[in-house]
């Protein structure tokens, strides 16, 4: 079953986050079988105050999501993303299946 990878948070350095951040974590998610299903800044804020971005991905399963955060390779990428963003909020989420 399909794990989903979502990130919300504030870019603050965009220069640094599409420069740097970006061309480094991509070639990792690929290693890892992600698919972006979002990425952006041009979600509408329906409730409350989000951050100015939102990425969901979808993963083959639990080990491919937590392959991808825990990978070596991806801590000093990680430090990027960290350094050119607040407001970060992350979550690992299943596919949902309904009842019945």
């Amino acid at each position: 079953m399909s794990e989903y990878l979502v990130l919300m948070r504030e870019i603050d350095d965009v220069d640094r986050y599409r420069n740097e951040y970006v061309p480094q974590v991509l070639p990792l998610l690929r290693k890892h079988g992600a698919q972006f299903l979002i990425a952006g800044s041009a979600a509408e804020p329906a409730e409350g105050d989000p951050p100015n971005s939102t990425v969901v991905t979808r993963f083959a399963d639990t080990d491919a999501v937590w392959g991808f955060l825990n990978d070596p390779d991806y801590q000093p990428v990680k430090e990027i993303r960290l350094s050119a963003t607040s407001r970060g909020q992350m979550v690992v989420a299943p596919e949902f299946t309904p009842p019945g």
